[in-house]
């Protein structure tokens, strides 16, 4: 066995739920819609913690297929669904809302936080995320609710 490859089979997962492996060449990976995705060298973070960091930065654009975007500043679908469901909460609360209206909002968020990502901004929705939500909601729904 040469040193280099007992150097790489030195680095292991940190546990057993930790989403990335160590690959071969060295680097954090994890394969993402058949694709092998990296994510920093396994020898500068052994314990894998900014690979995670990266990973949880970038999973919802590379699940959905998009290439990830640096972290950027703006309102997120995460906070406007949750700006929303306060303001919902609050009519709730003085009986403006019934109860199970309010359910119906939740169960529309958590559609959306499901089908776009909770940290993906809002000025950054593109038309097929929009069809990609339409056709979420046709197997669950029929035509004369999405008419």
């Amino acid at each position: 066995m040469t040193s280099n490859s007992s150097s790489r089979s030195a680095v292991r997962k940190p546990r057993p739920d930790f989403p990335l492996f160590p690959h071969a060449t060295g680097r954090w990976a994890k394969k993402v819609r058949g694709k092998l995705r990296y994510f920093g060298k396994t020898a500068d973070d052994p314990k894998g913690e900014a690979a995670e960091q990266l990973w949880d930065q970038q999973k919802d654009d590379l699940y959905a297929g998009r290439t990830p975007r640096g972290k950027r500043e703006g309102l997120t679908v995460g906070d406007l669904c949750n700006k929303f469901l306060t303001a919902k909460r609050s009519q709730v609360g003085i009986g403006t809302l019934k109860p199970r209206s309010f359910v119906d909002y939740t169960d529309t968020t958590d559609l959306l936080v499901d089908t776009f990502g909770k940290d993906r901004l809002i000025d950054d929705l593109r038309r097929e995320d929009f069809e990609r939500l339409y056709y979420k909601l046709t197997t669950k729904h029929g035509l004369t609710t999405l008419v």
